[in-house]
């Protein structure tokens, strides 16, 4: 969105936030990427502002936790050379001699972006992940309207569905690890195990995959409504029934893969060839992890994971190797109906 100075006819811009996620962009304002930028951001969850003048440069954090999932009220505004933050009605930040009047601005236009950035995050004074995943509503900036912009990539949303915590693969939607940056097997004897919380399931489609860019599936569970379908390179295998609520286990080891939730277990026994070609896999530069839909897969699947992990470590995705921007990375819908009818 790209704004006239000259037209504004309020100096503050205000708006309610509701968010999971401890880390990421809210807005990024221009005139100038060079010399006259500002930031309003979250960093462990509290309010973050980066500005770039010509009076300052500064990194300064303030006021609450609002990563807790609840709605806060949040106002910046300006005032001569001063810029204040206002959250939940309560002033936790004034800045003085930092800033310039509206109207004095050298550059007459205004570029604002909500949740990402109209740079690379290397340039802020301080790096940090730009997608915030969370919620807007009834917003305005400079006394106008947001309107949608095509400029910057954004996690944010109006949030028109009941939330909860989570980690959200709407339809068609993928992350890809590589498998030499997620941590490793056990090496004697070669073992691995993945877990998922998962919380909400729906549709048909790709759930997770193990292999290389040229064979994405050396070992891969397929969602199929309320069970998953555990294959590997020698074909379909076996089939689980889900319980949305339990963690569902995956342990591979040489000779066979172990998927298991709750009480219930399956085991696929491997090839032979698998004494070779799993740790083959790991070593290969481009084996992948892939979660989600598989590249031209027509896919129908979405699901809701409450937790992710590699060898008892919580893998981030944020720090995937690529991923879909429609994935919620802090955030699901609540209730099963509202996975079937959000898509990518």
């Amino acid at each position: 969105m790209t704004l006239d100075l000259t037209n504004i006819t309020k100096a503050s811009s205000s708006f309610e936030l509701c968010t999971w996620d401890p880390e990421g962009v809210i807005f990024y304002g221009d005139t100038n990427t060079e010399e006259d930028w500002f930031m309003l951001g979250l960093r462990d969850g509290r309010p973050e502002i980066q500005m770039h003048t010509r009076q300052a440069r500064l990194i300064v954090d303030a006021g609450p936790q609002l990563d807790d999932g609840q709605w806060h009220e949040v106002e910046v505004k300006i005032d001569g050379d001063s810029v204040l933050l206002w959250v939940d009605g309560q002033e936790i930040l004034h800045l003085r001699q930092v800033s310039e009047p509206l109207a004095d601005r050298l550059h007459p236009l205004v570029r604002i972006a909500l949740g990402g950035l109209l740079f690379p995050s290397s340039k802020l004074l301080l790096p940090l992940v730009p997608a915030l995943d969370g919620c807007l509503r009834p917003d305005t900036w400079l006394g106008h309207q947001a309107q949608p912009s095509g400029s910057a990539p954004t996690h944010l949303r109006s949030c028109d569905v009941e939330l909860q915590p989570g980690l959200f693969f709407p339809v068609g939607t993928h992350a890809e690890f590589s498998l030499q940056d997620i941590p490793q097997p056990w090496a004697e004897p070669w073992a691995f195990s993945l877990d998922l919380g998962l919380k909400l399931a729906a549709g048909s489609g790709h759930l997770l995959a193990f292999g290389t860019r040229e064979n994405a599936s050396w070992i891969s569970l397929h969602l199929k409504g309320q069970k998953v379908e555990l294959s590997s390179w020698a074909g379909p295998g076996l089939e689980l029934p889900l319980v949305l609520g339990l963690p569902l286990q995956l342990k591979l080891n040489m000779s066979t893969v172990v998927l298991s939730q709750g009480p219930k277990t399956e085991v696929l026994a491997l090839p032979p060839a698998g004494l070779v070609l799993l740790p083959k896999l790991w070593a290969h530069p481009q084996g992948r992890l892939l979660l989600g839909a598989s590249p031209g897969e027509d896919s129908s699947a979405s699901f809701c994971l409450s937790g992710l992990s590699a060898q008892g470590q919580r893998l981030d995705v944020d720090w995937a190797l690529r991923r879909s921007q429609g994935i919620w990375t802090y955030s699901c819908p609540q209730s099963p109906g509202n996975v079937t009818a959000i898509s990518h």
